[in-house]
């Protein structure tokens, strides 16, 4: 027998998960479509369901001492997009989102659940090393969202842990970024790719490259990026960074596409940028 168990408070959600193995679901864009059977069947769940969408102590937008962005697990996109602090380049991968009715209801922390490489929010999180907060009975602990998604549908979560908080670490960073779906917006993504970069006095101080869709997780490489770091921007040599990058990204065969125009898309997006940084944008 599926129990659907509907918490009044977190206190009360984490009770329920320190002894019960269960689908978190909030707005259940992602879940409810997993596990759709067919039309005019209800969705077939194989375990537990705790419904925490409605707690109202995880939905705020709050800016913290050292200029993070706190953002409490069950704020909605659509709450994202209307907040004057929360960074511009979040609104715009989260305006290609899905519908406005999807983003009234989904998460960015569904979207780190969910642990798809397709998902947009998670580029820039990736990139920027935001952070999650997981709390249990026990205690809490906080790690990158490049460390809490491990592969495909895969994570570092505790049976007995919830996501409760997103911490957006404050950057300096200016960005160009591009997604290619079959459509704006409601379409899955089919290759996305994010560059950030902060130049001073003409040198690449920082430089970082993020791609969606084209691996198992999120491709980033720390060692790729600290090798341009501090060099003349005008030294930027664009045919060794997609060298560097080209074995790295890895995408896969599926019904959105195939791996072949993938990589090539990837890599002339990553060209592309590249070339506008070095093409003279000013400081």
């Amino acid at each position: 027998m599926i129990n659907h168990y509907v918490p009044t408070s977190l206190n009360d959600a984490l009770k329920y998960l320190s002894t019960h193995d269960c689908y978190i679901m909030s707005g259940g864009t992602d879940l409810m479509v997993q596990k759709h059977v067919s039309s005019l069947v209800l969705p077939r769940f194989d375990k537990d369901v705790l419904y925490v969408g409605e707690l109202k102590e995880l939905q705020y937008i709050k800016e913290d001492k050292d200029g993070n962005i706190l953002i409490g697990a069950e704020t909605k996109y659509a709450d994202l997009l209307l907040s004057p602090i929360v960074p511009e380049i979040y609104k715009t991968v989260i305006k290609e989102i899905a519908s406005p009715n999807i983003r009234n209801m989904a998460t960015m922390v569904g979207n780190i659940g969910n642990a798809s490489p397709a998902g947009d929010s998670l580029v820039p999180l990736i990139l920027n090393d935001a952070e999650v907060v997981l709390k249990s009975v026990n205690g809490e602990r906080v790690l990158k969202v490049s460390e809490y998604i491990l592969g495909v549908k895969k994570t570092a979560r505790k049976n007995d842990e919830i996501i409760v908080e997103i911490r957006l670490l404050k950057q300096n960073l200016r960005y160009l970024y591009r997604k290619v779906g079959a459509r704006k917006a409601e379409s899955i993504t089919k290759v996305s790719c994010l560059v950030g970069y902060q130049i001073k006095e003409k040198k690449l101080i920082d430089f970082r490259v993020a791609f969606g869709s084209v691996g198992v997780t999120i491709i980033r490489n720390l060692e790729i990026e600290n090798k341009y770091k501090n060099i003349e921007v005008k030294d930027l040599d664009v045919d060794r960074v997609i060298s560097d990058y080209y074995q790295l990204v890895t995408p896969i065969d599926d019904q959105r596409s195939n791996k072949e125009y993938r990589h090539k898309v990837a890599m002339n997006l990553l060209r592309k940028f590249l070339l506008e940084l070095k093409g003279g944008i000013d400081e």
